[in-house]
């Protein structure tokens, strides 16, 4: 077995047991490096427009680049936006390329001044109906087009992982009984919003919500979510609905 299939697997096997963003990030930024990619960004898209700036859930290296590319408005000529809205995955930049040669040269020539010579993408849909981007890139063209199943492989782990932790990054001590989330998405659910709404909201799954909301309850010792609701008013925990 070769170094990158064993740290490829190692990771695969390995990856669903870290329990912090952080620790995950670094164990891909170090299998990345084996295939030769040395920066990544992944992020969750809403849309392909100008307008639809995605959040970004975890990202190494890729922030120049990511500032240029809104400012000179690349996301209007970008042929990738195609690709992803056509819903394809696992291709690199170089693929793209060879389909549009025309297409977006001052695009790729910026990003090989800044780095970037070649990329490989992969998406997946995300929890609240959005997609999940994953640019991971590399500062030579060449790519051992053998190892693109293993990559993928590793990419939608990462990523799938990636944004659940995201998510729960938000589950920090608040100042009393609950966390800041429990007690922010409690404050939605006195105003009536269901776990989907809330979701959309906070950008976050309505698994997530639910999860917040049930250790809500458990931690105020009632079992309705209008009873949690009730005794985090009581308690300060929430603030008034106004309206």
């Amino acid at each position: 077995m070769s170094s990158i299939e064993s740290l490829s697997w190692a990771f695969l096997s390995e990856a669903p047991e870290h329990r912090d963003l952080h620790a995950l990030e670094a164990h891909f930024r170090r299998t990345l490096e084996v295939f030769g990619f040395d920066r990544y960004c992944c992020t969750r898209l809403s849309g392909l427009r100008m307008a639809d700036i995605p959040t970004i859930v975890s990202r190494h290296g890729f922030i120049d680049w990511d500032q240029r590319y809104w400012r000179e408005r690349y996301i209007e000529q970008d042929p990738c936006s195609d690709w992803i809205s056509a819903n394809r995955t696992g291709f690199t930049w170089t693929d793209v390329r060879e389909a549009a040669p025309a297409a977006a040269a001052t695009m790729w020539r910026d990003a090989l001044a800044e780095g970037l010579a070649n990329a490989f993408v992969v998406q997946m849909p995300g929890p609240i109906g959005e997609k999940i981007v994953l640019r991971m890139a590399s500062p030579v063209s060449q790519f051992d087009m053998a190892h693109r199943p293993l990559l993928e492989s590793v990419g939608v782990v990462f990523a799938t992982l990636a944004v659940r932790l995201h998510e729960m990054a938000g589950d920090r001590p608040g100042p009393g009984l609950l966390t800041a989330r429990e007690s922010e998405c409690l404050e939605w659910v006195a105003l009536g919003k269901t776990d989907w709404e809330i979701g959309a909201i906070l950008d976050i799954s309505p698994k997530t919500v639910n999860h917040h909301v049930e250790r809500a309850k458990r931690k105020l010792d009632v079992s309705t979510r209008m009873q949690a609701v009730t005794a985090a008013l009581r308690q300060g925990l929430i603030r008034p609905v106004i309206g």
